[in-house]
């Protein structure tokens, strides 16, 4: 299996999806062939994606839904996709990144704020 499907998938959401709540099917159908554009553009494989987190629609579907930062139990997928995420920009353990998510919800930009607060809380309390 190939993370580098799911990791560009991770990445694209991260900077391409709208600051919006939605459902709407035609909008969430544009973002994903928008996805599978540029992943084309940047020489990946659909099938490396697809391997990885199985239905782009709905995947850019429950994120579109949950955009207000609630995260239903049920989506583990996105959970892990965001937990994976979230670890590797901020330089987190997975364990912290879930943490992250599950006290602040699944709003991105709220959680790499966090992410840079505790780190840097952390580094100002091993100073002293």
């Amino acid at each position: 299996m190939s993370t580098r499907g799911a990791n560009f998938l991770e990445r694209w959401m991260a900077e391409h999806l709208p600051e919006v709540v939605t459902d709407d099917p035609a909008a969430i159908s544009d973002l994903t062939d928008q996805a599978m554009e540029a992943a084309d553009r940047e020489g990946i494989e659909v099938s490396e994606i697809y391997e990885e987190v199985g239905s782009v629609f709905e995947v850019i579907a429950q994120a579109m839904r949950h955009r207000d930062g609630s995260l239903p139990e049920t989506d583990l997928r996105e959970f892990d996709l965001l937990a994976g995420q979230l670890s590797r920009e901020a330089n987190f353990t997975e364990a912290q990144a879930r943490d992250l998510i599950e006290r602040f919800g699944t709003d991105w930009e709220k959680l790499l704020n966090q992410a840079h607060f505790l780190k840097e809380v952390d580094g100002r309390l091993r100073q002293e």
